[in-house]
C-alpha cells in the first residue's frame, strides 16, 4: 500500500509506503488548504489502518509551515493519538534551512496529544 503525492512550492511531498513501515511528508507547508491536505493523509491512513503495523515511522522534514498548517497538523496528531495508530514521528532537523522552530513546535503539539516522537538531525 502507497500514498505518494509529489510536492510543489508551496505543499510538501509525501511517500507513504505501509509495507516498508515508511511514511514521510518533506518540504513546505504552506497551502491554502491545508486542513484538507492533511485530512486527506489521515483518511487514508484510517482507510488503510490494517495495514499499518508496530514500529512504523513518519518521518516529517518541513522547513516552513503556515499558520494553517501548524493548524492542521495539531489536527493530524490528535486524530493519530485518538485512534491509537501505532506510528512513531520522527521531525527532521534541516542543516541547509534552520527549522528548528518549526520543529520545536511539533515537537509540544505531539507531547500534548500523546504521540511518541524525536528529533534527528540530518
Amino acid at each position: 500500500m502507497q500514498l505518494l503525492i509529489h510536492g510543489s512550492s508551496y505543499s510538501p511531498s509525501v511517500i507513504f509506503d505501509l509495507e516498508k513501515k515508511l511514511l514521510r511528508i518533506d518540504g513546505i507547508s504552506s497551502m491554502p488548504d491545508s486542513r484538507q491536505f492533511y485530512q486527506n493523509l489521515m483518511d487514508w491512513l484510517i482507510a488503510h489502518r490494517a495495514h499499518i503495523s508496530p514500529g512504523s515511522r513518519l518521518f516529517i522534514r518541513l522547513i516552513y509551515l503556515n499558520s494553517g498548517s501548524h493548524k492542521a497538523l495539531f489536527n493530524f496528531f490528535s486524530t493519530l493519538a485518538a485512534h491509537k495508530m501505532p506510528i512513531f514521528v520522527t521531525f527532521i532537523l534541516s542543516k541547509q534551512m534552520d527549522n528548528s522552530e518549526e520543529v520545536e513546535l511539533l515537537v509540544q503539539m505531539c507531547k500534548q496529544v500523546g504521540v511518541n516522537c524525536e528529533v534527528q538531525s540530518e
